[in-house]
């Protein structure tokens, strides 16, 4: 019954260890589960279709020095464990050892690239993408986590017609000033210029709803953002200057966003990298078939799907859109990564454009693997008074106006002890990426109010970050102390020894939320449960790799583990 794709067994591991016993009668025919009734006199139970082994499986059960007895039920085994093997992995987990909990070992080896994000150098980051950036910071910890080598990537769209707004925004009404003259964050300084001067040249051409997403590439019009682009490609220096200037304020501001929810960059790609290249990718495709140069000199990919007919890549001057830059983006890392995985992520307002950019790819360099080798589409994010949110929409609540009204909430800072892995601005992942993570990807996300996000009633992140704070509380300090025979203590070791497997399940379908239920549950126990320092280190190991795991910790959980064991090493020596 073990499946042959799941995690290899660790000998530390309390439910690995039983299933190695029950190998060495049949490699194959044994499920191995946590007791999650807490009251039930048994630990662990194992499963077999096959009732022939009872025998065998219980007179090897018997043998192993960790199992203190074993009682059959039909096809279950039910099984309680030595005080001395809780104890012994209590003591671990309270030391900082993580025993039985360590998942380095899942993915070794394997590499992969993570693109989210993915925003336009135009403005600062929206509420509306913060689903995406919970999503990729999730897989990108999850997979390294597991022991993959994982490099997170931003395509940043800094050479469509949105960007030639926001330089002619800066160039009509703010220069030669700069955001810090203006008292403003330098993203927003940029957004700001970018939607006055798009709200007075007026709205875009109507284009089909399929065609929204790049419904300011195709608007051709002769004004000055038309004219700073043209500079830009000519190489102009004047234009190639300013295009700079902007690009970069409006990165450095949100790149200081993302910092404040631990998310960092390691790859950044750049639409203008590939503007210069579009040209050469259309032309490829033209003869090669894939692409149709239109009577009116536009160049189009026919997709044959009848929801979504026309794929638009240029206008008829040539201008290519956000679909051929990105085709020019993929063509190159399929070439330049080849073998590498790429995990896309994006909203399903993107749906038809995913399908029919991997096809044509395919068609395009037939004998190269098509990147992105998968991708996740998640649902659209939107709030209860705005309703939807996309890029292709303005004046979304920004995510730094929802972080300064979270971080300013007495509910927030009442957590915050003196401590080092402790402060408001750690909380903030947590409550806002973890509010994201808990719902199906499939379907769309309702963004509440920031009073909302730290009502532990309706949302169960914040839930967790009272557990964090709660098992970091210094009263819990101290040498381990194992408890088997208190019920608590015993429940949550063995629950703890459940991690290693459910983030190998979570990895599986590249979908973390039953695994964040997971920690989500633990810690709604926790906080059911009277302070108890022993019950706390062992939490404080779940929830550092837990959050770790999830993207939710600032540092990626390396400095929770780290102080973890600082604190239980220090207590050691003051025993000594």
């Amino acid at each position: 019954m073990r499946d042959e794709k799941a995690a290899p067994l660790r000998a530390d591991n309390l439910l690995d260890a039983v299933e190695s016993t029950l190998s060495a009668v049949d490699a194959s025919a044994f499920r191995v589960v946590p007791n999650l009734r807490q009251e039930d006199p048994t630990d662990v139970g194992a499963i077999t279709r096959d009732r022939e082994l009872a025998p065998r499986a219980l007179a090897a059960l018997a043998a192993d020095p960790a199992v203190a007895s074993a009682e059959q039920e039909q096809q279950r085994f039910l099984l309680r464990l030595t005080d001395a093997r809780i104890a012994e992995t209590g003591a671990g987990l309270e030391a900082g050892r993580f025993t039985g909990m360590e998942t380095g070992d899942l993915l070794a080896g394997e590499r992969a690239i993570v693109d989210f994000c993915d925003p336009n150098a135009t403005k600062a980051l929206h509420v509306g993408h913060l689903r995406n950036i919970a999503l990729g910071q999730a897989i990108t910890s999850a997979l390294r986590a597991a022991g993959a080598t994982v490099e997170r990537q931003s395509h940043i769209g800094d050479a469509g017609r949105s960007m030639g707004e926001a330089m002619a925004g800066y160039e009509r009404y703010a220069a030669p000033g700069t955001p810090a003259e203006a008292g403003r964050k330098s993203d927003q300084f940029v957004g700001d210029l970018y939607a006055r001067y798009a709200r007075e040249e007026g709205p875009v051409a109507d284009v089909a709803d399929e065609d929204a997403p790049v419904a300011r590439d195709l608007d051709e019009r002769h004004d000055l953002a038309q004219q700073l682009l043209t500079g830009v490609e000519q190489d102009d220096p004047q234009a190639v200057a300013l295009w700079k200037r902007v690009r970069d304020w409006a990165v450095a501001g949100q790149n200081e966003t993302l910092d404040r929810l631990g998310v960092q960059f390691e790859r950044i790609l750049y639409d203008s990298d590939r503007t210069k290249k579009t040209a050469e990718v259309a032309r490829l495709g033209i003869e090669r078939g894939v692409f149709v140069r239109e009577e009116r000199g536009t160049v189009a990919y026919y997709t044959g799907d009848d929801s979504y007919p026309v794929m638009p890549l240029t206008r008829a001057d040539g201008f290519p859109t956000h679909h051929l830059r990105v085709v020019a983006m993929w063509r190159d890392m399929m070439i330049d990564e080849e073998g590498s995985q790429l995990i896309h992520l994006s909203g399903d307002e993107w749906a038809a454009h995913v399908a029919h950019v991997e096809e044509l790819l395919g068609r395009l360099e037939p004998t190269l693997p098509v990147l992105p080798s998968r991708h996740v589409l998640h649902g659209m994010v939107a709030t209860e008074i705005g309703g939807e949110l996309s890029s292709s929409k303005g004046n979304a609540l920004l995510v730094d106006e929802l972080l300064e009204e979270l971080v300013a909430l007495p509910e927030l800072t009442a957590l915050v002890r003196e401590q080092p892995l402790l402060s408001a601005e750690d909380l903030l992942a947590i409550v806002v990426l973890g509010y994201c993570l808990d719902k199906p990807v499939v379907k769309g996300l309702v963004l509440p109010p920031a009073q909302r996000l730290v009502d532990p009633d309706h949302n169960s992140a914040f839930r967790i970050a009272q557990a964090w704070a709660k098992a970091w509380d210094p009263a819990n300090d101290g040498a381990a102390d194992p408890a088997p025979a208190d019920s608590d203590y015993r429940h949550i070791v063995l629950q703890s020894q459940v991690h290693r497997r459910n983030l190998a399940v979570a990895l599986e379908a590249f979908d973390l939320l039953k695994y964040y239920r997971y920690v989500a549950h633990l810690s709604d126990w926790y906080l059911e449960r009277d302070a108890d320092p022993r019950v706390g280190r062992v939490m404080r190991a779940i929830l550092s790799s837990g959050l770790g795991a999830l993207g939710l910790v600032r540092a990626g959980g390396d400095a929770a583990r780290a102080e973890t064991l600082r604190r239980a090493d220090a207590a050691t020596a003051a025993i000594s």
